[in-house]
Formats: C-alpha cells, structure tokens, sequence
C-alpha cells in the first residue's frame, strides 16, 4: 500500500517528500485502525463482563435453588424418620394387640370350660334333685308305688336314648313308666322333642311323660296340658 502511495505522491512532491508523506499516512492508518481494533475490543470485554455478570446471577440462582433443594431433602428425610418412628409404634402396637387378643381367646376357653363344668354340675344336680324330689310328688299326687326310679337306657323305634328320670311303679293295681326329662329352662321346641322320644318308646306299662325344671315357658306349659304330660318344678309345684 505505501509504495504504490509512494508512487501517486510522487507525481506531485519529491521523492523525499513524497515518502515522508507516504509514512505519515501509514502510521495514521494504522493509529485507526488500532482505534477501531480497541473499541470493538471493548465491546467485547463489556459483552463478556455482561456475560459474566448474568452467570454469576445464575450461579447465585443455583446456589439458592441448591440450598432449598437440601432443605427439602433435610425435611424429606426427617418426616421419613417420624414415619418410621410411627410405624414401629404401630407394630409394636399391633403386637400387644395380637398378644391381649390371644390371652383373651385363653381366657374365653377357659371360661368356657369353667360354664360347661358348671352346666354340667348343674345339670347333674338337677337330676340328683329330680330323683329326690319327683317320686315322692308322685307317691302323693298319684298314690304311686314306686318301684324303680333311676336314669336309664330304653329302646326307640330308631335306636335308644338314654332318659334322665325313669320310674316305674303301679298306680290302684296298674303298672306305669314314667320317663321324665330334666332341664333347667323348659321351652316349647324341647318339650315337642322329647314327647316324640316318649312317643318311640315300647313298653307293656302305661307311659307318662314328665318334665322337671327351674322355670317353663308358658307356650311350654301350654303343650304340656295339651298332650296330658306332667310338670314339677324344683319347688315342687305340680301341674297336669
């Protein structure tokens, strides 16, 4: 560029001159372009400072969403805790649930067997007292000649059953069996029950069914009169 500068100046100074110019104008040149070398530069730096600028907000936006990250997860972990805390009561719970349940269930069994124990003692001593007390009701009401007077096994038509009261005697001359059930609640169905077991029963003598009892139900005395069976209760109150 400056020789052919050179050249063009030359056409109107001196070679001296002409070159001397030729430098002047080299070095402004390049002074502007240095100029404009500078300020794009600048712009480039204010570019790379805003740059900077809006990285370092967004790390401080990073660091904040990072630090309520590990806040939550702080929290997180901490309900996960009484979670577990509460699940461990709830089992521990469970299991001392499980443990009354099954000594309730011991409990009930042996209560079980306690009232059975007793009904059974009860009932037997019902019986006992039905032995005791029946016979000589009969004696009085009947004029009946006892006998026998005992539990015991008859034949049925299907089979044999085993009555809890059984009398045998004769009332003016004429043999009667009296087959007697023993409850402590007498009631409608087991009376219609056990007049069909009299009703199987086979015997040579007149057959006279007879309940013996703490209480009777009122439909139960009822059938009792209607199928002519008798009723003596553990006060030794008689009916028909």
């Amino acid at each position: 560029m400056t020789s052919a500068l050179e050249e063009k100046l030359r056409a109107a100074f001196s070679p001296e001159q002409a070159h001397l110019l030729a430098e002047v104008i080299r070095e402004a040149y390049d002074d502007l372009v240095k100029a404009k070398d500078f300020n794009e530069l600048k712009a480039i730096v204010a570019d790379l400072a805003q740059a900077q600028k809006r990285t370092e907000e967004r790390v401080d936006q990073l660091t904040v969403t990072v630090a309520e990250l590990a806040q939550a997860q702080k929290r997180t972990e901490e309900r996960l805790e009484e979670l577990a805390a509460a699940q461990k009561r709830t089992e521990e719970r469970v299991d001392q649930l499980a443990a009354a349940q099954e000594r309730t269930e011991r409990a009930v069994k042996q209560l079980a067997r306690q009232v059975g124990g007793l009904s059974e003692a009860l009932g037997g001593s019902l019986e006992d007292l039905a032995l005791e007390v029946v016979p000589e009701i009969l004696e009085y009401r009947w004029g009946m000649e006892i006998e026998f007077c005992d539990r015991d096994t008859l034949p049925l038509r299907n089979g044999e059953y085993e009555f809890d009261l059984v009398i045998r005697g004769q009332v003016a001359g004429r043999p009667i069996l009296v087959l007697g059930e023993v409850k402590s609640n007498i009631t409608e169905s087991e009376v219609e029950r056990f007049l069909n077991l009299v009703a199987q029963v086979e015997a040579p003598e007149e057959v006279r069914p007879l309940f013996f009892g703490y209480r009777v139900e009122r439909a139960a005395k009822a059938l009792i009169r209607d199928r002519d069976a008798v009723m003596v209760t553990t006060r030794g109150k008689y009916f028909p």
